[in-house]
């Protein structure tokens, strides 16, 4: 397996992504942030849907465990297609993005054109994507943890300990 170290300081994930995304060409890919903590065996269901799922541009988890300062909400359909990703939750909202991104060569193409646009963070990318008419799907973690807080690392600690 190939290993790339890039050490380089970024303003934002979306920048760190886009700075990732020269060595992400050819086909699919799973990004995530440090800071997300989640069982392995949904992570491991998760990619082997990702990796099997023809259909969509983007397979992006979610979770209706909201324990975050400022969660970006999910607005999806009956099947799951995720149709707006939202700053406030709305009544027949359930889930909150999980910080990480199962992407396409689609998806990575709209790394430039967030550049260009001058976008910051992830979930203005996220938003780009369904502007732009991808297919992107939710797909349901039972929890996700972001590890933002002091107080954060407990929560994941007693929740690493029941998994």
């Amino acid at each position: 397996v190939p290993l790339n170290v890039v050490i380089k300081t970024t303003p934002d994930s979306l920048h760190s992504f886009y700075e990732l995304s020269s060595f992400l060409q050819g086909g699919k890919f799973c990004l995530t942030t440090v800071d997300t903590i989640f069982a392995e065996r949904e992570f491991s269901s998760y990619i082997r849907a990702f990796k099997e799922d023809n259909e969509n541009d983007a397979l992006m988890p979610v979770t209706d465990y909201i324990d975050d300062e400022k969660p970006l909400y999910v607005k999806t359909d009956s099947d799951l297609r995720i149709t707006g990703f939202l700053d406030e939750a709305t009544p027949n909202i359930r889930y909150v993005s999980g910080g990480i991104y199962g992407l396409n060569g689609q998806a990575l193409s709209l790394f430039r054109q967030a550049m260009t646009e001058g976008l910051t963070r992830m979930r203005n990318f996220q938003r780009l994507m369904i502007s732009s008419g991808l297919w992107v799907k939710a797909y349901p973690f039972s929890k996700i943890i972001d590890v933002d807080h002091e107080s954060d690392i407990r929560k994941a600690e007693d929740f690493i300990s029941l998994i």
